[in-house]
Order: C-alpha cells, then sequence, then structure tokens
C-alpha cells in the first residue's frame, strides 16, 4: 500500500574484521530500538551467538565461504521467517524495483502475492495479456519460464515476468478444480491502467462508477464521474472495487472522501514504533449525498486500498458492500535504506477499519513448518464481534465480508481450457479480416452465426486443441498406476517397488483394446462438453469482437459485459427497493 522512507542510515560493513563490525553496528543499534524489542529478549547476547556461530563457520567450514555468502544467507534466512511482503534488496534488484515503479516496462497485466506460500495472483487487469488468456484471481504461479517459483519473492518474481514489451515469458498454472496444471504463453505490453476506465447510468436510474486502480488520479476522477451521474439524477449509486488492487493510502483517504462526512475516522495503522500508530480522517464535506443508497462491489481481488474504502463506508453504514469476501492486504510496508546501496522493505503497521477490525488476513509466514515439512496450522481468525454506526454485527479475521454476498458464476472446464489458449481472443484477430472483406461490422448488435462457429472449430483443431475433461484425468491416472502407459514422473526401480501389474500378453492386449474403447469415449465425451457450452461460447467470441473492434474501455464493451453481471443485478435489485436497502443497514 503505502511505502514510507526512514531517513536514518547504517554505516556500510567493512570487509576486516566484517564480524566485529558487524557486531559494534548491531549493537549500537541495539541502543536506539532496545525499547522496541519483546519481552525476554536478550539481544545482544543472540547478536553475540550469531557472530559466534558465523565466524565458526567462516574460519572452521570445510569450504570456504565468504563473509558476504554467510551474511546474505543470514539476511535471506531472516526475511523467510517474516511475512511475504518483507525483502530486502540488493543494488541490482532496488535498481529494478526503482524503474519498475518510475518507468514504462512490459508486463502482462496481474497483481501478485503470496499466499500459503506459493505464489499467486491476486487479480488480472482488465484488458491486459493476462486477462485476455484466461488468467485469474486466486491462480498459482508454480513455474516461470520452466523454473520453479517454490520460495520466490513477490520482488524477484515481478523482476522475472517484467520484460521488453513484445517478449514472450510462459507461466505453469495450478489452479483449484483444474485437472492438471496449465500453461500460458504471454506476450508482455505495456500495461496502462484508467483510474475510472467507465462510468454511467445502469438500471433504472442508477449510476455506475468502475475504480480499477487508486492511483494519483484516482481521486479526481472518481468525484468528476460522481459530480456528472448527480447532474443526470440518479437514484443510487454503485461503485465497483472489484479487481482493485488498492494502491496508495493517500488516495484511498480521498476517495473515502467523496462519501463520508468531514472528520469520520477512515482508517488507522497500529506498529510497535510509536510513528507507525496514525488516524486519517474524511476531510469533507461528502460529494455524495447523504441520502442516495450506495452499493459497494468487491471480490476477492479486491485489496489493499480498495479494502480500505469498503471498510469505511460499511463500518459507518453510508452503503452496503456487496459481492464477495476481499483479499486481506492490509499491512504497510516502509522502505528503509540500509545504506547508498541496500534497503530493506519491512512490514511496519497494519490497517484497521473505524469499528477497529483488522483488515489484514492471518497468513503463514514464508517458512511456518514443523520440522518434518508439514505446513503448521494457520494462526486463529479474529472471532471478536465489531459494531458499526447503527449497531449492526461485523467480524474482524481479516478481509471485508459483504453485507450481501452474492458469489461469482465459475466458467465450465472446457471454458477455462479455452481461456488458457487465449482462444477467444486470438480467434477474432484472425478472423477479423474476414469480416472487413465481408463488410460485416462489429457492433453492439454483432452475433456470431453458424458459419462463424464451424470456423471457430477448425482453429481449435489448427492449434491442437484439446481439453481434458476430470474423466479422462482420472482415467490417465489409472492407466498410469495399472501400468498401461508408462509413469514418466517415476523411475523402473520406483515402478517395481510399488508392484505395478504385470500383464500377460494376452490379457495386455485385451486390456488395451478396452483402453483404446474407452479413450474414444472418452474424447466424444469432451468434445460434447464443448458443444454443452456452445452459447456460452458464442458469447464470449462476442465479447472478443467487441473489443476487438472498440477496445477494452469503450463503453459497448462495459455495458456488454456489465448486462451479464450476477453481482451487479444484485445491487441494482437492492438499491431499486428502498426498503429492503434501509433494512439491510438496521441492527
Amino acid at each position: 500500500m503505502e511505502k514510507r522512507t526512514n531517513g536514518s542510515s547504517h554505516n556500510t560493513l567493512g570487509k576486516t574484521p566484517f564480524l566485529g563490525i558487524v557486531v559494534l553496528i548491531v549493537v549500537l543499534t541495539g541502543l536506539v530500538i532496545d525499547s522496541t524489542r519483546a519481552d525476554g529478549d536478550n539481544f545482544y547476547a543472540d547478536i553475540i551467538r550469531l557472530d559466534n556461530v558465523t565466524a565458526k563457520i567462516h574460519q572452521s567450514y570445510v569450504e570456504e565461504l565468504s563473509s558476504k555468502e554467510l551474511i546474505d544467507n543470514a539476511i535471506q534466512g531472516m526475511m523467510k521467517s517474516l511475512d511475504p511482503y518483507t525483502t530486502y534488496f540488493e543494488t541490482k534488484e532496488y535498481e529494478e524495483l526503482r524503474i519498475h515503479t518510475e518507468g514504462k516496462f512490459g508486463g502482462l497485466g496481474i497483481q501478485i502475492s503470496i499466499r500459503d506460500d506459493v505464489l499467486t495472483v491476486m487479480t488480472p487487469i482488465s484488458g491486459t495479456p493476462a486477462s485476455r488468456a484466461g488468467v485469474q484471481s486466486g491462480d498459482q504461479i508454480i513455474e516461470i519460464d520452466g523454473e520453479s517459483t517454490k520460495g520466490i519473492t513477490v520482488e524477484g518474481a515481478v523482476n522475472i515476468l517484467r520484460g521488453a514489451p513484445g517478449s514472450r515469458v510462459a507461466i505453469l498454472i495450478r489452479r483449484k478444480g483444474a485437472p492438471k496444471d496449465i500453461e500460458y504463453t504471454i506476450t508482455r505490453e505495456i500495461i496502462q491502467i484508467k483510474a475510472v476506465p467507465f462510468y454511467g447510468i445502469v438500471g433504472d436510474s442508477i449510476g455506475y462508477i468502475q475504480l480499477q486502480a487508486f492511483s494519483k488520479e484516482a481521486a479526481s476522477e472518481v468525484e468528476r464521474a460522481i459530480k456528472s451521474l448527480l447532474k443526470q439524477g440518479i437514484n443510487g449509486l454503485v461503485f465497483d472495487l472489484r479487481n482493485n488492487p488498492g494502491g496508495l493510502l493517500p488516495q484511498a483517504i480521498e476517495v473515502a472522501d467523496k462519501f463520508l462526512s468531514r472528520k469520520n475516522l477512515v482508517v488507522s495503522t497500529r506498529g510497535r514504533v510509536r510513528n507507525q500508530n496514525n488516524e486519517f480522517f474524511a476531510a469533507g464535506p461528502s460529494v455524495v449525498p447523504e441520502d442516495l443508497p450506495l452499493g459497494v462491489l468487491v471480490d476477492y481481488s479486491s485489496a489493499s486500498a480498495s479494502e480500505i474504502v469498503a471498510g469505511a463506508i460499511q463500518d459507518w453504514d453510508r452503503g452496503l458492500v456487496i459481492g464477495d469476501t476481499t483479499f486481506g492486504k492490509g499491512s504497510v510496508q516502509s522502505v528503509l535504506p540500509l545504506d547508498k546501496n541496500h534497503h530493506l522493505k519491512i512490514t511496519t503497521a497494519l490497517y484497521y477499519t473505524p469499528s477497529g477490525r483488522c483488515i489484514n488476513r492471518p497468513h503463514l509466514s514464508r517458512n511456518d513448518t514443523t520440522e518434518n515439512g508439514d505446513d503448521i496450522e494457520e494462526q486463529e481468525p479474529d472471532t471478536i464481534e465489531y459494531q458499526t454506526q447503527n449497531g449492526r454485527i461485523v467480524y474482524g479475521g481479516g478481509g471485508i465480508v459483504p453485507d450481501t454476498v452474492v458469489k461469482m458464476d465459475i466458467p465450465q472446464l472446457p471454458i477455462r481450457a479455452l481461456y488458457g489458449k487465449d482462444a477467444f481472443f486470438q480467434f477474432a484477430n484472425m478472423e477479423y479480416p474476414r469480416l472487413e472483406k465481408e463488410n460485416r461490422t462489429v457492433g453492439p448488435d454483432f452475433t456470431i452465426d453458424d458459419a462463424m462457429m464451424e470456423r471457430f472449430y477448425s482453429y481449435l483443431d489448427s492449434i491442437d486443441f484439446s481439453y481434458t475433461s476430470i474423466a479422462q484425468h482420472q482415467f490417465e491416472e489409472f492407466k498410469k498406476k495399472s501400468g498401461l502407459v508408462p509413469d514418466t514422473s517415476i523411475d523402473s526401480a520406483t515402478a517395481q517397488f510399488m508392484e505395478m501389474p504385470q500383464w500377460s500378453d494376452t490379457d495386455l492386449t485385451t486390456v488395451k483394446a478396452a483402453v483404446a474403447q474407452m479413450d474414444s469415449i472418452l474424447k466424444k465425451d469432451s468434445m460434447r462438453a464443448l458443444e454443452q457450452n456452445e452459447s456460452e461460447i458464442r458469447r464470449l467470441l462476442t465479447n472478443a469482437f467487441l473489443v476487438r473492434e472498440f477496445g477494452q474501455d469503450n463503453e459497448i464493451v462495459f455495458r456488454k459485459r456489465l448486462g451479464e453481471d450476477t453481482q451487479l443485478k444484485a445491487a441494482l435489485e437492492i438499491l431499486a427497493d428502498r426498503a429492503i436497502y434501509e433494512r439491510l443497514l438496521r441492527p
């Protein structure tokens, strides 16, 4: 969320004698920070113990190790015991961070984090290469360009995923419910994000504003959209924070300011160091009239600044939060310079809503495991009851739980497989010249005819598209375990140890014939699954052509998508009925 810089600095480690200088620096630093240490700590004795271990290894270990290597490894060990957002930067890594935050770069268009010790997609940004390919919130990235992401930091992953526009990167995704891992090869593009890509009137005189990012322009763009909609006489307002990964804390305060009364508490931060304990209030007055019904849409991809705004609106009973529970990223990171070449980004505080709820979801640290390598149980969630201004009961535990929970429809497996190949958008690109030759225009009433569907299926054949159903996947596993096909994941000695069945020639011939017949049946079944989803395929192809024609942020594209939005429909129904809206805001 917010990056703060501490003006203090530390001396650079000397080369000789390096251990003594390390101890001196740390002890001197300890004189300053001693008041913040946990009860029972013996800071100086522990540092001397670390010094002794390091010295013994440096002097006596069978292989010669440099002092830098030892210290770097010790630092990385400390980082792994902390949360996923605390990172130590060497010179090159920090320079890459600075370039990526200040300059233009090519990327995939995803926000990522470490969840349960795995690199995870928080949200794909609408209209970017990752979004078009079908990358979804919650996807686990287990490989990048063939290299495992185990133990990787967020910054390390960002450095690999970003690159020159036009270059390609391969990622291997593990998705809950998918029968096997999915590989995407995605071309990097320059990622440009509008704070408010669309606003307008939807439903029965209900205003709609989508905030995509908390950039420096976010508050002014939101205010401009609100005033424009008010002039058109709206009867309610939907503020969409779905797929919004957050951004700058000052912008979160300013955006919340548009909906809250003057001097309403927006958020507070609490840390171990006194200067991290702060409260932030709305400057007011609210731009949105207090009697105008307000619905805030959120989902699992709403994080950080989005959760600050949604939590403040919920706690002050200024509107209803609708959708799915948010991500739970409620921690403050400060970038501290160690010297001119090294920096530490460290979590220094947590965010709390006006009612006192902690936004940060409880999570494991990077290496919270038992001695045998099993993950330990997560810390107990916050089950304390908190109250909104009206006396409604809300709970902590991280993230914002909506007042009305509305789950999004999850695409069927065949549709996810097509997304994985970026089939819709790629086919639209390939088919577009044909439409121009036939003088067919793409507009709001554009439809996919039968001839185009046949060409789409031919296109799938040309790219060797294959959809493996759960039944097919399970049958493949059965064949491996039965010794009917070689399992490349194990060697012959292991197979013998596992006592895989040995077939006679006669039995093997009979069984292989049955297996071939079953393979044929399952393949036909997979093709039928595509046909059963043809109406959804036609809809998604239509959307792909509209994006190809008008771009992702065009009003026609937005209105087409919003017309099919389950969560938005629920919000419109609530805001259209004042009695239901007011009842939901009562205890």
